[in-house]
């Protein structure tokens, strides 16, 4: 089956090397180093909010009066400059670079480039190129917003479904280059993973997988819950979950996941029980509860398990989703000659819940087609 688009691999690996070089002299074991130490102070928060209330300044009113999305333009841009301050000061703090509007700076060349795999409305891929950081930025669907950006930003942007390695030799189906490969890029590119939804769990087996022998760094900001095939799923909280347990939408004991709510209300009515239920929710137990924290959970354990040296982080931005998860590989898993053979059984057995690899990677296939297409199809089990 073939998946339309504008672009090529080709294309897209000369892109990257028409851009500024870069070097890509910090892996992501030298970043293990980085976040092994000084941990709660890796990103300033004052430092952070230094830089929104700069980046705000700049940028938030044209963003605003240009916005062609349905959504409102509010939320979306400011949560997004909000995510961009973060992602600075994170790149500050690891590769010791800054932004260009703070002047030359000779140590930039130490950033290996970004590749965002879910931008959405581009807004954050095209403030970091604004600010000098190389990138590019991807997602299945072309928004209308990429056509407000500089020319420069919109051949960054680029319309490409992801699918993941081992949902392709699972299936046996042929690379038509309509799929985009993150091991197009240089070894030590930052992964970021910003509210990608089916995404989210694959994020941390993609960035491996895409240079075994140097897994590459991530920063995820997990969203909405879902399994490896893409279904909605609900995982268990991390007290209580195995590698493969969860509660898939509607099941029995699933609450409905379909819905926001992540716990049950009182069924009395009772206003006290009431005000304690929304005060837990606001605690660590509480949030680690929630379908959310699960899900972060469930990515912060899948990385741990592959070798990642993992630490979360709650950033200041305006919304619940605020989890950020900064993954960089330690100097262990990756030298194994099996590493590849074992992301490969923690696939298998994740996706026993859907029937198999087969199944799940079947059910990806047709969800990305029906993103690019807008046309659903069957499902074809083998």
């Amino acid at each position: 089956m073939k998946i339309s688009s504008h672009n090529t691999i080709k294309a897209d690996a000369e892109e990257w090397r028409r851009l500024p070089p870069v070097h890509a002299s910090m892996t992501s074991n030298d970043l293990a180093k980085e976040t092994g130490t000084n941990k709660d102070n890796l990103v300033s928060h004052d430092l952070a909010q230094k830089t929104y209330a700069r980046l705000n300044d700049v940028y938030a009113q044209r963003l605003c009066d240009n916005w062609t999305e349905d959504a409102e333009p509010a939320k979306h841009v400011f949560e997004d400059l909000a995510i961009a301050a973060y992602v600075i000061e994170l790149w500050r703090s690891l590769y010791h670079i800054s932004p260009k509007s703070e002047g030359p700076d000779s140590s930039r060349s130490k950033f290996p480039g970004f590749v965002d795999m879910a931008c959405g409305n581009g807004v954050l891929v095209y403030v970091l190129l604004m600010e000098g950081y190389t990138g590019l930025g991807i997602d299945a669907q072309r928004r209308k917003s990429w056509k407000t950006f500089p020319e420069f930003i919109q051949d960054r942007l680029i319309e490409r479904v992801l699918i993941p390695k081992p949902f392709i030799d699972a299936i046996g189906r042929d690379d038509d280059g309509s799929n985009h490969k993150l091991g197009d890029y240089p070894e030590g590119t930052f992964i970021i993973s910003n509210h990608a939804d089916e995404l989210t769990v694959w994020t941390p087996l993609m960035a491996a997988l895409a240079h075994p022998a140097a897994p590459l760094p991530f920063l995820a900001i997990p969203c909405c819950s879902h399994s490896l095939s893409g279904d909605r799923y609900r995982y268990l909280p991390p007290q209580k979950e195995n590698i493969s347990q969860g509660l898939k939408e509607n099941e029995p004991g699933s609450q409905n996941n379909s819905t926001i709510d992540q716990h049950a209300q009182p069924a009395s009515g009772d206003l006290k029980a009431l005000r304690l239920l929304k005060q837990k929710e606001k605690t660590e137990e509480g949030i680690s509860e929630s379908m959310y924290g699960s899900l972060a959970a469930k990515t912060m354990e899948t990385a741990k398990v592959i070798g990642y040296e993992v630490q979360r982080h709650q950033l200041q931005i305006p919304s619940t989703r605020n989890i950020g998860i900064i993954g960089s590989q330690s100097a262990s898993n990756s030298k194994n000659k099996d590493f590849e053979l074992d992301i490969m059984g923690i696939v298998q057995r994740e996706c026993e819940m859907d029937g198999g690899i087969e199944v799940a990677a079947q059910k990806w296939v047709a969800r990305v087609q029906h993103l690019q297409t807008g046309i659903s199809e069957d499902v074809k089990m083998h």
